[in-house]
């Protein structure tokens, strides 16, 4: 199974939630496909899921945000490095940080929930493809706010993905006019600063408040978690970084016409003639969802999470569906060299969701917050 690296190593509480997922697991004797009858475990108590959600917000949540925080930081010293000398050297580095940054915040924008710093985090952030008119403008006429909805089509990484990449001259481009060098630091400082905000918000009271939201109510901890997760991920993940290219909006409606123009990092792609970027921004998103069902830790030990809470109750069959649908996905992304193609990667994808829908939250208690249970 892929796991990914960039998560920050700190936080050792893994091994507490490992012993008691241990004895949790030890304690079931039925046979996994023996349906649960008791109503305490059918119908938990806002007590029962407290080890879960202390172990996701901190070994899964907390980490991507401190990880995403480090990456910008980097980030800001390389473009600061670009503006005081506009070089090959400088460039390539700030080029580095930029990918670094893009593939950490995959897994912040996973979690896009709770935290009012979280407030436009993806519309402001990643929504592609950039209107380069429109940036073009705002570099002119340095009247940019990078927090407003009219800067959405020229704003942050896919701004960053233009500026850094679409010129063949990247030295040049930045050379002849000293508006992008100031748009492009102001841009990164902005980023940084929201970075800092998640940081401090989800260390803070809000780390408490999720922990003691328990239960599987609407608006508790795991029905937002479970279903904001769903909803980034069909819209983000499903339709934007795959759907949307290869001509595929939603698994039920008609095809729309296939733009290969409108994928994750595009100018970068064009620039290095091929995707593999692109490929690896929907695996880090992709490897995000998988942790957080798994509960996967910082030190990638496998802790408390919804895999658990389907073993407990019987249901390891499920879970192990959900984990062949993970290892799947990846295989599809790894026989690509593009984005484009058929529709084995979009299809695959879609059975995670439908999984979750008909499966996962049912088992869970948890209502589907779109009102559906169709896996569309």
């Amino acid at each position: 199974m892929i796991r990914r690296n960039t998560k920050n190593k700190f936080l050792l509480v893994a091994f507490s939630f490992v012993v008691m997922a241990t004895l949790s697991l030890s304690s079931c004797t039925e046979d996994d496909e023996t349906d649960v009858t008791g109503d305490d475990q059918n119908q938990p108590s806002a007590t029962d899921f407290t080890d879960l959600l202390t172990n996701q917000v901190n070994e899964v949540i907390i980490p991507t945000m401190v990880t995403y925080q480090s990456k910008m930081t980097s980030f800001v010293s390389a473009v600061n490095g670009l503006a005081v000398s506009i070089d090959t050297t400088n460039l390539k580095a700030t080029r580095d940080a930029f990918k670094d940054a893009y593939l950490a915040y995959q897994a912040v924008a996973v979690h896009n929930y709770y935290a009012t710093a979280n407030a436009g985090l993806v519309e402001n952030t990643n929504l592609y493809p950039v209107d380069p008119s429109v940036l073009s403008n705002l570099i002119s006429n340095r009247s940019y706010n990078f927090g407003t909805s009219a800067q959405m089509r020229a704003n942050r990484f896919p701004a960053l993905d233009y500026m850094l990449y679409h010129a063949a001259d990247g030295v040049a481009y930045f050379s002849a006019d000293n508006n992008r060098i100031d748009f492009l630091t102001a841009l990164v400082t902005s980023m940084k600063s929201k970075s800092d905000d998640l940081v401090t918000q989800w260390t803070g009271n809000l780390r408490t408040n999720f922990i003691s939201n328990g239960g599987t109510a609407l608006g508790s901890s795991i029905s937002v978690q479970l279903n904001e997760g769903l909803v980034y991920y069909e819209d983000h993940i499903r339709e934007n970084k795959v759907g949307i290219p290869i001509g595929k909006l939603g698994p039920n409606d008609s095809p729309i016409a296939a733009d290969a123009t409108k994928i994750e990092a595009y100018h970068q792609s064009v620039a290095t003639s091929n995707e593999d970027f692109t490929l690896a921004l929907l695996k880090a998103a992709i490897e995000e969802m998988e942790d957080f069902y798994l509960g996967e830790s910082s030190l990638q030990v496998n802790g408390i999470g919804y895999d658990d809470m389907l073993i407990i109750r019987n249901k390891a069959a499920v879970d192990q569906d959900i984990k062949t649908i993970f290892a799947t996905i990846y295989a599809k992304i790894n026989e690509r060299n593009s984005i484009s193609g058929n529709q084995e990667l979009y299809n695959i994808i879609q059975a995670l969701i439908t999984i979750y829908k008909s499966d996962l939250l049912p088992l869970l208690n948890v209502q589907d917050a779109d009102g559906l249970n169709d896996g569309d």
